[in-house]
């Protein structure tokens, strides 16, 4: 049956009207929501704010976080062209490295890796191959040798490499940083010799036995010298050899970048920044060519001290050189750190403080007086109680005791019981590498005794002195991975879950803990807490997407933890392939 005419225009214009109302109101509803930059939704938010509250979504606008809520109070509040779906995977603040060293990691790329090799002779092979690939190479230049994982565990001397490279220069840095070892090439090269002008804390190795090694080599004027070069004698062979580019210099410090991003790391704590790499990563964050936030700490040369005291603090969003950063001793690996007693597997040596106290003392007040935070290298137990009492002098007046100095001490590895109440007494932070513990673990026992063992590694020790922490990697030396450190922290164990018991666990950080020392207590060590470290509506928007609920799966299944996104300033600086 037909409908008249009149009534089909009717439930026309009926059916136009309602049209018009429904459009009228979506168009008002939509005009009615806020416009965002980004909107993140339908994820697991651990926010690490004051209450370690967990929420589904946020919105993101001019780089920082507006609100944080539920997925569909966000969704019906704001508005943008950008929305993520995260389908229910897990969102952390950006990781921050507390402690760690940014160029060191670009130029490790460009470099020879060794530190899976178990002999001399495999680092050699290594070292021929890289050869192979790089013949342009005018030095050849490897990192990671790590004697303790040879046997026998003896550090090695130079007469091997001479016998594979008599006619190139070798250098090959040991996993810690501290230890160089060169071919005669080098030492030639650099004009290395028994009359060479020690920098302060540097030493030499010479041949301990005399005969056909320990003879004085005419030809070449040296006298016994090994091949080895400790701290800061490192720096005779690295000041002889090709200086970077500045083009060379920013895709060191572009290819660092990229590896923490991969990781998820969107903040280091860079632990020993001069004036050069400081203008060239102002330079770089100013024609956004490179993104990463870095907490510089200041290597003390007279260059470094005429500009930076000069100036004083310098901040940017981006950058910021807040700290002198200053070495007590050397490693535990090669018999660098300061020791109150002698080592166990060596009766002889104590390790070396770099310095004299009265040379620390005026440092420390010439910066600090400039408004600087004091950051000290301390691995040994003398090491650490020197510089607590010598911290103490400076926090301890009624000037200094009731300010918010922060003043950190970097790895605290082997600290006596009698000194770990002075974290709590001058208001010191820890800032180690949990790593490390674990690196360690199958040897240092033979370093230190039983006894002495008890004072190393104490991460909750020194957590429970003011309940806070700050964790880094120290890397290249270790690896850049966060979740590495999470779960050594944790579970302190290394990757394939061993110790079963765990190592020293009694020293073990719950995850809400290790979380924060990775994230908003990072953040307060370099004085940054307002601005990043928790996802919070005002704070820089750095956050990572990953597919492993950290705070509840299984330990052994930590390690595994993949970056899926990571952000910086709300935009997206990396995606999983």
């Amino acid at each position: 049956m037909k409908l008249p005419l009149l009534q089909l225009s009717f439930f026309s214009h009926l059916f136009v009207l309602v049209l018009f109302i429904v459009m009228s109101s979506t168009l008002s509803s939509c005009s009615s929501k806020e416009a965002v930059d980004l909107i993140v939704h339908n994820a697991k938010v651990y926010t690490v704010d004051s209450t370690f509250s967990q929420q589904e979504a946020f919105a993101i606008r001019d780089g920082k976080f507006v609100e944080i809520g539920k997925s569909r109070e966000i969704l019906k509040k704001y508005t943008s062209a950008r929305i993520v779906d995260a389908q229910k995977n897990y969102i952390l603040p950006g990781i921050i490295d507390a402690h760690a060293h940014l160029y060191w990691l670009g130029q490790k790329l460009e470099e020879a890796d060794v530190s899976k090799a178990k002999s001399l002779e495999e680092v050699i092979t290594i070292l021929q191959q890289y050869r192979e690939a790089n013949p342009d190479k005018k030095w050849i230049k490897g990192y990671g040798w790590n004697q303790n994982n040879w046997s026998p565990a003896i550090l090695p001397t130079k007469e091997k490499l001479d016998e594979a490279f008599p006619d190139i220069p070798v250098f090959l840095k040991r996993i810690d940083e501290h230890v160089a070892l060169v071919n005669q090439k080098a030492l030639s090269e650099a004009r290395i010799n028994q009359y060479s002008r020690m920098p302060k804390g540097g030493t030499l190795g010479v041949y301990e036995t005399k005969g056909e090694q320990g003879k004085l080599n005419k030809e070449q004027g040296l006298k016994g010298l090994n091949g080895l070069l400790y701290e800061t004698a490192i720096n005779l062979a690295t000041d002889k050899m090709p200086t970077l580019t500045e083009e060379e210099m920013k895709r060191a410090f572009q290819g660092a970048e990229k590896v923490c991003f991969q990781n998820g790391v969107t903040s280091v704590g860079d632990a020993l920044m001069d004036k050069k790499m400081f203008e060239l990563l102002d330079s770089m964050h100013r024609e956004k060519s490179l993104k990463l936030r870095i907490y510089a700490m200041i290597d003390p040369t007279e260059e470094n001290q005429d500009y930076f005291l000069d100036k004083g603090t310098i901040k940017t969003d981006r950058l910021h050189a807040g700290a002198l950063k200053l070495f007590a001793d050397g490693t535990l690996g090669s018999y660098g750190a300061a020791m109150l007693e002698a080592y166990s597997d060596s009766a002889s040596m104590y390790g070396a403080m770099w310095r004299s106290t009265d040379e620390y003392r005026q440092l420390i007040k010439k910066f600090a007086d400039k408004g600087f935070q004091v950051n000290t290298h301390c691995i040994g137990d003398s090491a650490n109680r020197i510089f607590l009492d010598l911290y103490g002098e400076f926090l301890g007046t009624e000037e200094n005791k009731n300010k918010d100095l922060r003043w950190r001490i970097e790895h605290a590895q082997v600290v006596h019981h009698d000194d770990l109440k002075k974290f709590k007494k001058f208001k010191i932070i820890p800032s180690v590498q949990p790593t490390h513990a674990i690196s360690d673990m199958p040897w240092v026992e033979t370093r230190l005794g039983r006894v002495r063992m008890g004072h190393a590694y104490a991460y909750r020790e020194l957590y429970e002195q003011n309940n806070r922490i700050a964790f880094g990697t120290d890397f290249p030396i270790e690896a850049v991975n966060p979740f590495a450190t999470f779960h050594a922290a944790v579970a302190r164990q290394d990757g394939l879950g061993n110790p079963k018991e765990g190592f020293q666990i009694e020293n073990a950080v719950t995850r809400e803990v290790a979380l924060k020392a990775m994230t908003i207590w990072a953040a307060h060590a370099a004085f940054e807490e307002n601005e990043k470290g928790s996802i919070e509506a005002g704070k820089f928007a750095d956050f990572i997407l990953i597919d492993t609920d950290i705070m509840k799966t299984d330990n052994r299944l930590l390690r595994n933890t993949h970056v899926l996104q990571t952000y910086v300033n709300g935009e997206m600086v990396y995606i999983s392939n």
